[in-house]
């Protein structure tokens, strides 16, 4: 017995019916007959293992447009007058190697709690916001200050980065200001881990503590 193949410039063997051929996508016109023989089966070299699906022998893509029925690695479809795209059509009736399961994005981590910074003024606590700034002008505490002259009307300010407190002398400030009885030098951040005393004059002293959890009930502002 012979059946009639259309053989395509890069030796791929055809069906009859097919315009395009199934390995190059090339138009094929010659037709030839040849003897009928069963496929021998090819001795698969072993490689490595693939990430990539592994689909059977069996497998074929079938045109959605025509329905024509084309080689697992056909990339045009041979159907008469078609030539639809199949690079995109999954291979039917093999069964897919285990696919990898998806990556999990990992869990985001919960960043650490920002520490309060408290101003203590004798009895009176006041809690600060980043950019906060204390003297007659102030905007934390303004009316404790107001009626002492020796603080200046915008005395220090208090600045928070990456979690850490810091405070600052402001420029045009006349009394010497200290931090724990050291003093502190105009425009330059001191950081605050902890309770500190702040001296902003003879006549004004106060308490600042960095703490983890905030104020339940702080003064009004």
């Amino acid at each position: 017995m012979s059946r009639r193949v259309k053989h395509c410039g890069c030796g791929q063997a055809n069906a009859e019916h097919d315009a395009f051929c199934a390995r190059c996508g090339q138009p094929i016109f010659d037709v030839v007959a040849v003897a009928t023989e069963p496929p021998k089966p090819e001795a698969k070299a072993e490689s490595a293992p693939s990430s990539a699906p592994v689909v059977a022998a069996t497998a074929k893509k079938v045109c959605p447009l025509c329905g024509t029925v084309n080689e697992s690695f056909a990339l045009l479809c041979g159907g008469a007058g078609c030539g639809n795209d199949l690079s995109a059509v999954v291979p039917s009736g093999g069964t897919p190697a285990a696919e990898k399961s998806p990556v999990q994005p990992a869990e985001a981590t919960a960043s650490p709690p920002v520490p309060s910074l408290l101003l203590s003024v004798g009895a009176q606590n006041f809690e600060c916001r980043d950019g906060d700034i204390i003297g007659r002008e102030g905007t934390v505490g303004c009316q404790v200050f107001s009626g002492i002259g020796t603080v200046s009307r915008r005395h220090v300010s208090f600045t928070q980065r990456d979690g850490q407190w810091f405070i600052t002398a402001l420029a045009g400030v006349q009394n010497i200001t200290q931090l724990d009885g050291r003093e502190l030098p105009r425009g330059a951040p001191q950081p605050l881990t902890g309770e500190h005393t702040l001296k902003m004059s003879t006549q004004c002293e106060v308490k600042l503590k960095v703490e983890s959890s905030k104020l339940q009930a702080p003064s009004s502002r």
